[in-house]
């Protein structure tokens, strides 16, 4: 055994066990990524909500995924051709090798050997990739807590008035704080239980039409629960920081948001123009005035993607009606019967695949493929076979355990 794997907190088979389920897991991400691309594709015309929606079903899917990979039951097997399943046959000869006892990781062949030291490698950078992406959104996150604990309440009945107007325009029930911080330049809102919407002092100076306008984007960020499911989608891109298809994911999710909220003031009556105006002083002035960052929080307006939301806004052919609330239900019953199934899917090679592996020169190979050859009702029979004729000892012993036979495995693993 090499001092790093001694030194590890997971064995070399445990270590290849979750490099494998992350592997897994990111080819099952293709399916919900590909099914979110062709659902906006056809809804490009449409209202910015449905297209928001879209992407808050993917990032849910991508999450049950992942979680799907951590449990012991899975249902249905998908089997992968020689390419896609060349990861996992490495990861197997690892997991067979290491599982059985140190000596026996000894007297394997030098590739499973190295495979040791690769896999725990990959390992730590996974894991690494995934602290990089979340370190960032914590402190985002603390020192947004910080400055809504040091704002004050608003206490101007205009604001207050202009609140709870627009929470009855949009329908909404919940209860939402107004407060006043000077650590922020625009307009932004944050939280998921004890949503605020926090307002810069240059908002006193704010007529009643933009007070309007500004408290509707922003409580139409907290009715669709925006600041919750970025931070969903902070964590997927941590989960799959490897997969472009979820940063792309990601990225659009916050875009779409912002539009849909955009399309929200549209829709309760601004005028387009004035609206604009509203939102390229709200950059302006988050570029000019920067005294604490609000990277985490939904801001009213930034220079990043302000050009689309400004053409969307000044459409006057651009759709802005809300989207029916039966589509939130038709979305989540989507997300569970397309995602639930697909999380119980366990990837594994083909049976082709399998049988050639059973004449390969290395033990290891061989007993990977035995394990996966006799949980197939039409390859029981080759697995039979191994454990009868293979000429070692080690491959018999795992083709037994896999035919039930638990007892021959542990005479193997311990005698010397």
């Amino acid at each position: 055994m090499t001092p790093l794997a001694d030194a590890a907190f997971l064995t070399p088979a445990d270590s290849a066990r979750a490099v494998s389920s992350v592997y897994t897991a990111s080819l099952l991400a293709i399916l919900p990524i590909a099914l979110a691309a062709v659902a906006v594709l056809a809804l490009r015309r449409r209202t910015a909500e449905g297209r928001a929606l879209v992407w808050r079903s993917a990032i849910m899917a991508l999450l049950l995924v992942y979680v799907g990979r951590q449990l012991a039951f899975h249902w249905l097997d998908w089997v992968l051709p020689s390419t896609l399943a060349a990861p996992l046959i490495a990861l197997g000869r690892v997991q067979v090798t290491s599982a059985m006892a140190p000596y026996v990781l000894r007297d394997a062949s030098q590739q499973v050997f190295d495979g040791v030291i690769v896999v725990r490698l990959l390992l730590v950078i996974y894991v690494a990739g995934i602290v990089g992406v979340l370190t960032p959104t914590l402190v985002a996150s603390i020192r947004i807590r910080r400055l809504i604990r040091g704002a004050r309440p608003i206490e101007d009945g205009a604001w207050s008035t202009g609140l709870a107007e627009a929470q009855r325009s949009l329908g909404m029930a919940r209860s939402v704080r107004l407060l006043e911080s000077a650590g922020v330049a625009v307009p932004m809102t944050a939280g998921v239980l004890c949503p605020v919407i926090v307002l810069p002092p240059s908002a006193s100076a704010c007529n009643e039409s933009q007070r309007r306008m500004v408290l509707m984007h922003e409580l139409a960020h907290v009715r669709a629960a925006d600041w919750a499911f970025n931070l969903a989608g902070r964590l997927v891109c941590a989960l799959y920081w490897f997969h472009p298809g979820v940063w792309w994911i990601a990225r659009r999710l916050r875009t779409d948001c912002e539009l849909a909220c955009d399309d929200h003031v549209i829709e309760s009556g601004a005028r387009r123009s004035e609206y604009a105006e509203l939102l390229v002083e709200a950059a302006d002035r988050a570029a000019r005035v920067t005294p604490m960052p609000v990277a985490g929080a939904l801001a009213l307006a930034e220079r990043g993607g302000l050009r689309s939301r400004l053409v969307a806004v000044l459409d006057a052919g651009h759709v802005t009606r809300p989207l029916p609330h039966r589509w939130v239900a038709v979305a989540a019953t989507a997300t569970l019967f397309i995602a639930g199934p697909t999380s119980a899917v366990r990837l594994a090679p083909t049976r082709d695949v399998l049988t050639r592996l059973v004449r390969d020169a290395r033990w290891e190979s061989r007993a990977y493929a035995v394990l996966g050859l006799a949980q197939r009702r039409d390859s029981v029979a080759v697995a039979r076979s191994v454990a009868e004729r293979d000429p070692n000892p080690r491959v018999r012993a795992w083709a037994r355990y896999a035919l039930g036979n638990q007892a021959e495995l542990r005479t193997i693993i311990h005698e010397r």
